[in-house]
């Protein structure tokens, strides 16, 4: 990185921890993907942002929640529960300001982090609703939609031929969940935390190994029809699509149609939103071959 760039850094840094000391996920985001805009390696901008956040006391809200979620792990993974004091001691860890730093994490935050942790690893808290409630609710759901059904009007009932179709693509999605099993579920589960990470740390395809897309192209081995939190799969990937059709749309407007072209390259890894991507080549006069 040279001197130019490691200015600007700085500065960008300051910027946005000086009214609150505290370095959100999004401005954090932001600041990477400016970055890479100019061509500082995601190393480079990682050790900038610590020794810079370290040198004004502030804190990233990131860092404070990849701690949280260790910390959840390590109360939860053997018996999937979060008693009472486990969730105070985890949320005290991070909400408390560490020496050095002049605050910790918001604590909506990390409220709002511990139940969607236990949410998708399927970890009680003494707040859950009983379990017993659950299939119960379910059930119930299933007989609100079959009386509603047998209440339609004539007129508003499938055809025969829709009956089938949608029937057919009730059982195939049904089946295709059966397959999975819960070690299966466990490790989508778990991919799929690990690839928000990676989202919120800017690592969506590179380094390759270790990177959002490893994580996504990893959960489609294991479930390639979506059949297990598949919309959440799909909308993080779009989500990668989405930023880096930003980033092309950036270099282009600085007259980069090179650096264009390698933001669009990247987003084609995710196989996600094709006719997006077409449409955004297009734009920027870079149709290429048909594929």
């Amino acid at each position: 990185m040279n001197g130019n760039d490691q200015e600007w850094l700085h500065n960008r840094i300051a910027a946005a921890v000086a009214d609150d000391f505290y370095l959100d996920r999004g401005e954090e985001q932001r600041i990477k993907e400016e970055s890479a805009a100019r061509g500082i390696t995601t190393r480079d901008c990682e050790l900038v942002l610590r020794e810079q956040l370290d040198a004004h006391a502030a804190v990233s809200e990131r860092l404070l929640i990849a701690e949280l979620d260790r910390l959840l792990h390590q109360f939860t993974d053997r018996d999937k529960k979060l008693d009472p004091k486990e969730e105070r001691d985890a949320m005290s860890k991070v909400v408390t300001k560490a020496p050095g730093k002049k605050c910790g994490l918001d604590p909506r935050v990390a409220e709002e982090y511990v139940a969607t942790f236990c949410k998708a690893n399927g970890a009680s808290r003494s707040t859950d609703m009983p379990k017993w409630l659950v299939p119960a609710a379910a059930v119930a759901g299933v007989a609100v939609l079959a009386i509603g059904a047998m209440l339609m009007r004539k007129d508003s009932v499938p055809a025969p031929q829709q009956a089938a179709q949608q029937n057919a693509a009730a059982i195939h999605q049904v089946a295709a969940s059966v397959r999975l099993n819960d070690n299966d579920k466990a490790e989508i589960d778990d991919q799929l935390r690990r690839a928000q990470q990676y989202v919120e740390a800017a690592q969506y395809t590179d380094p390759p190994e270790k990177s959002a897309k490893a994580c996504l192209d990893q959960i489609k081995q294991i479930d390639p029809e979506g059949a297990y939190r598949g919309s959440e799969v799909k909308a993080l990937s779009s989500r990668i699509v989405t930023h880096y059709l930003a980033l092309a749309d950036g270099s282009a407007a600085a007259n980069d149609m090179q650096g264009a072209e390698k933001w669009l390259a990247r987003a084609r890894l995710l196989r996600s939103d094709r006719e997006l991507i077409l449409e955004k080549e297009r734009a920027l006069g870079l149709v290429r071959a048909e594929r």
